[in-house]
């Protein structure tokens, strides 16, 4: 297998970003570290003119991300890791979001091919860019979505596992009658989420009767109003799964306003992290995303591929799992440790191996 810039970076014990430092002799690196990355090189036998040569053809320097949200706390922490990569490689970065228009996503899509940005990682509206033209020599990451073509890379966290253990966790507390709020089903990750719930509630034997599923919009005020709208007409469920974090803050927010109070009146869970200050009082039992991770990942991937300057032969799929934080929003005490997942786990487990 032919080594790359990220294995002569695991050799020397550096990063990236300083492998090409050296190689393309700009900015600094002591004497030390950079007879350290020439002697990883030899021992690999690392060419790295290929680097030299596709540098010369025309590069820009540049990176583009298109996301949902560039406002989104968890997109923003997405760009910033992506950013901070970027500029150690000596790339600049250009940040756009499309919020979920799809004239808005192929504009945005169009407009950095324009700018002629060496690569693009996208946080896209669905799971096909078929219709966008995107050419197979660009460089290109998916984050948070499969590409369902299979044509580039994706970075993603694991959902249907994670999203079962969340549902055995309300069971456990004795809720049997729980209400789903997901986001839009163009995402394969909110498509594997509810893969995993409906698999929990037929494991668990839960009377499919009485479970409901809300599709609260992608907006803060639009999931507030439609939880709100829901409870209204139908009543409180014994416990609720929001599958994201903006479905969770929506909720939240929801409950709020009708002075519902958690976890005396209703039992909640939620798919990502809200609180990132550790104010809310109850603490919330979330699965906890990692989107720094992410970011770090998908511009790895993405710079492998700039250097490759060549088609996706083969497209690589990162999943990262998320880490279960158990709050006090279901009447348990809050546990925050490395023994939680391997606790959900083993309820995982037992859910999956009943099939």
């Amino acid at each position: 297998m032919t080594p790359t810039i990220k294995d002569v970076a695991a050799a020397a014990g550096v990063s990236i970003g300083t492998v090409s430092k050296v190689i393309n002799k700009s900015g600094f690196v002591s004497e030390r570290i950079r007879e350290r990355v020439l002697l990883a090189i030899s021992l690999l036998n690392y060419k790295p003119n290929a680097i030299a040569r596709s540098l010369k053809q025309s590069k820009t320097k540049l990176i583009g991300i298109l996301v949902d949200d560039i406002s989104n706390l968890y997109t923003m922490k997405i760009i910033k890791a992506v950013e901070n990569f970027a500029y150690e490689m000596e790339y600049n970065l250009i940040s756009c979001s499309h919020n979920n228009q799809a004239e808005q996503e192929k504009k945005a899509l169009q407009w950095l091919l324009e700018k002629r940005v060496d690569g693009i990682i996208i946080m896209p509206i669905g799971s096909d860019l078929d219709d966008l033209n995107v050419p197979n020599i660009m460089p290109l990451v998916f984050v948070e979505t499969k590409d369902k073509n299979e044509r580039f890379d994706s970075v993603i966290h694991e959902n249907m596992h994670t999203s079962a253990g969340l549902v055995e966790h309300l069971y456990s507390h004795g809720h049997r009658k729980f209400l789903f709020i997901h986001g839009s089903l163009r995402h394969s990750a909110e498509k594997e989420k509810l893969v995993g719930i409906r698999q929990a509630i037929s494991n668990l034997k839960l009377d499919i009767d009485e479970q409901n599923f809300l599709d609260a919009g992608t907006t803060l005020d639009s999931i507030a109003a439609s939880v709100r709208n829901y409870l209204k007409h139908e009543g409180l469920p014994q416990g609720i799964y929001a599958t994201n974090h903006l479905a969770l803050a929506g909720t939240i927010r929801a409950l709020w306003d009708m002075d519902i109070r958690v976890p005396d009146d209703i039992a909640i869970v939620g798919f990502g992290d809200i609180d990132t200050y550790g104010i809310l009082k109850p603490s919330v039992t979330v699965a906890k995303q990692d989107p720094y991770e992410v970011g770090k990942i998908a511009y790895e991937t993405l710079f492998e591929r700039i250097e490759m300057d060549k088609p996706i032969s083969e497209p690589k799929e990162f999943v990262i799992s998320p880490k279960i934080i158990l709050g006090a929003s279901c009447g348990c005490h809050p546990i925050v440790n490395h023994r939680v997942p391997e606790v959900l786990s083993h309820l995982i487990n037992e859910t999956f191996h009943s099939e």
